[in-house]
């Protein structure tokens, strides 16, 4: 974060700490007109409320479908296009292809995962399909 994105968000928090006080001597100047408290409810404020978000489906389900190697695996090759060019790696861990399957847009397609053995020969297709 900037040095003047912090200030501007000290400022804004400054500002809303002024607009709750003023709020707290509204409300007090309120039972003392009345000579009791008064039974102020607290009012929903839009900080309190938390959205869902839901995960990109298409990452998802590619997750789901990568798994831990067998016995007789030993890695993941995997087969991309990446600006026009085909591109071949193998890896160790699932996590390096997880996120080469979230990056996927116009310029970077996952065309296969599959596993292989020591000798390099696939095993079992875990994404797209062998041709």
């Amino acid at each position: 974060m900037s040095a003047d994105s912090q200030i501007r968000i000290n400022a804004l928090l400054l500002q809303r700490e002024a607009l709750f006080v003023r709020i707290h001597e509204i409300e007090g100047a309120v039972s003392a007109l009345l000579r009791e408290p008064y039974p102020f409810t607290r009012p929903a404020l839009p900080s309190d409320q938390r959205v869902k978000r839901k995960a990109p489906a298409r990452a998802a389900a590619a997750k789901d479908k990568l798994r831990k190697l067998e016995s007789d695996e030993t890695g993941y090759r995997v087969t991309y296009r990446q600006q026009g060019q085909v591109r071949v790696e193998t890896h160790d861990s699932p996590d390096a292809l997880r996120t080469l399957l979230a990056a996927q847009g116009a310029q970077l397609e996952v065309q296969l995962i599959e596993t292989v053995d020591a000798a390099g020969t696939a095993k079992a297709v875990l994404h797209g399909s062998a041709s």
